[in-house]
């Protein structure tokens, strides 16, 4: 510019000189004009460039079958609800990919060893992290659990369930803004799941309570404006997705991802066309029945989480004494003998439909606390033998004794009920496979199936298992505290009745020494001593066989291979989320 300048003033004078030379008169000699120094070069100035676009958010696409009904634990048990409670808001810990404690507001677990658990088991002291706040910027600490403690006692407040609160605790109470102390009104086995909630922000919710009674109808419950976990709500378009945010302030750090697209799809068809066309890197409630599927897909692997369910078989072992007594139906007399109930088992090729139906992706469990700590592995499942099956049937005196291809004892045909969830494809399949199994050793099946709605209905609303309407059920089915192996579901006081409708024993089971040793483990701090009760318990359960393994029943999920560092896990599935992140 500089140059420029220079240049112009030069020629002005230049220009200036000749005007005045014209108007002078003529001298004898022209004077000398000086030529003009060249001009120097002058600065060439880049084109202006456009400003980068800003880079795409790293982000995470699922579906779910449900929406959730509310984002408050309080108020749903819905299983798609929980997965979204655990991403946004925190508890004391998290159990990992293999069913170990990964600590998030709690500083340190309780044992006895580090005395945070008192020496009779009622006292339990748990220290919080002190670096943990809510999004809005206030600390996390002692008082929001006790708070969320109260609301869940509290009786304006209508909640899914209190328990195990209303069942075990004496007090809850903040010693300092960063220690909770539970106290128990008798040692609950299972207080590290039963206790471990998401906490609510005490700050938020209490005006809310306090205005009005309840937070039933807070706006918390839904629009989560203020959250402690690895990600907070951005948007929640009903029937349509959620989109989940970082959170910068998680104790951990940022989480790696910026958002969690959840979208909301109508059933598992709509997730597998997601899953072929690459528009969800997660798919849930997969089963082996989808592994062919899966297998086309380059970028996509099918993966098992072990969630402690296991597809089981429930004999009906109700006598008739005790079906007059209670007002159920007894089992068939035949399986109220233990070598029936062996020979069935030994009748049926587990194996065999493992591989016909499920490509091989199951295991025939031996106990039902498989793949656990409580687990005796010395324990052998009964295996396939129709030889074995059909001596034992002798030995327990039935035989055919009219010829008919059935076996029979003292005028009483040997046909069982065999009864499942009607729809389910592959267990009315199994049913099937063991009609035709049974008939190979003189035992009858006759098939009768009840519709979801219906299977599971309580005593005081007729339901046929809670009722004995079968000889054996089917369904899948866990320990009560999982993963805590602590289950009332064999205990003779749990048969239910018209006094106690609410038991949930719906199979007659009523073993004195299985009782005693389930009160015992209830009450039983020592894990080491706590395990060796549970493989007490296994061995009988193993001889009695009044439940019988079919397969193990892992969570099945899918996996686009953009997506990295996940470990998915059987309790808190979505553990690791703030360790996601895309592939570059």
């Amino acid at each position: 510019m500089k140059n420029k300048w220079s240049l112009f003033l030069l020629t002005i004078l230049i220009v200036l000189s000749l005007s005045l030379s014209a108007c002078a008169p003529a001298a004898t000699e022209e004077p000398a004009v000086e030529e003009p120094a060249p001009a120097e070069p002058t600065e060439v100035l880049p084109e202006p460039t456009e400003a980068p676009p800003p880079a795409a958010p790293k982000t995470a696409t699922m579906p779910f079958f449900e929406e959730p009904d509310t984002l408050n634990e309080l108020y749903s048990q819905m299983w798609f609800a929980g997965l979204a409670f655990d991403l946004m808001n925190l508890s004391f810990w998290q159990f990992d990919d293999v069913q170990e404690i990964n600590l998030e507001l709690a500083a340190e677990f309780p044992t006895i060893e580090n005395g945070l658990i008192s020496e009779d088991g009622l006292t339990v002291t748990i220290p919080l992290r002190e670096d943990v706040i809510w999004t809005d910027g206030a600390p996390v600490t002692a008082n929001d659990y006790v708070f969320t403690y109260e609301m869940f006692m509290d009786e304006g407040n209508a909640v899914q369930t209190r328990y195990p609160f209303d069942t075990f605790v004496e007090s809850i109470t903040a010693l300092d803004d960063y220690t909770v102390q539970i106290v128990m009104t008798e040692p609950y086995v299972g207080w590290a799941v039963g206790f471990d909630v998401n906490f609510l922000p005490k700050h938020i919710l209490e005006p809310v309570f306090e205005a009005e009674g309840t937070i039933d109808n807070a706006d918390w419950n839904r629009d989560q404006s203020v959250t402690n976990g690895p990600f907070k709500l951005k948007e929640w378009a009903a029937a349509s997705h959620l989109i989940l945010e970082a959170n910068d302030d998680y104790w951990r750090g940022r989480p790696n991802l910026d958002q969690l697209f959840i979208r909301i799809v109508p059933d598992d068809e709509a997730q597998m066309a997601a899953i072929k066309a690459g528009d969800t890197d997660i798919g849930s409630f997969l089963s082996a029945a989808d592994k062919p599927d899966i297998e086309e897909l380059p970028d996509v692997e099918l993966i098992a989480a072990s969630s402690g369910y296991v597809e089981s078989w429930f004999f009906n072992t109700i006598s008739a004494e005790l079906a007059a007594e209670n007002d159920l139906q007894a089992g068939h007399v035949a399986l109220q003998d233990k070598l029936v109930r062996r020979a069935i088992v030994m009748a049926f090729d587990r194996e065999e439909l493992i591989e016909t139906l499920y490509y091989g992706l199951y295991r025939v469990p031996a106990v039902f606390w498989y793949d656990s700590p409580y687990e005796d592995t010395s324990i052998e499942p009964w295996p396939y033998d129709l030889e074995a099956a059909m001596a034992l049937l002798d030995e327990a005196g039935w035989v055919d004794t009219n010829g008919d291809g059935t076996r029979d004892k003292d005028g009483v045909e040997l046909v069982i009920q065999y009864s499942t969830t009607a729809g389910h494809e592959l267990r009315e399949s199994t049913g099937l496979v063991f009609q035709q199994s049974m008939a190979e050793v003189g035992i009858g099946v006759d098939i009768l199936n009840y519709s979801y709605d219906v299977m599971w209905n309580s005593y005081g609303d007729d339901g046929p298992a809670a009722r004995g309407e079968y000889d054996i059920v089917e369904w899948s089915t866990l320990p009560g505290d999982f993963p805590d192996p602590n289950t009332p579901d064999w205990l003779c006081e749990e048969i239910p009745s018209a006094d106690y409708p609410a038991g949930v024993n719906w199979y007659g089971v009523c073993i004195e020494k299985l009782d005693e040793l389930f009160a015992q483990q209830a009450v039983t701090v020592d894990q080491d001593a706590r395990i060796q009760l549970y493989q007490e318990i296994e061995r009988i359960m193993h001889d009695e066989m009044f439940w019988m393994g079919v397969r193990t029943d892992p969570d099945f999920w899918s996996l686009n291979s953009r997506l990295q560092n996940v470990k998915f896990s059987g309790v808190d599935p979505l553990w690791n989320a703030y360790e996601w992140d895309v592939a570059p």
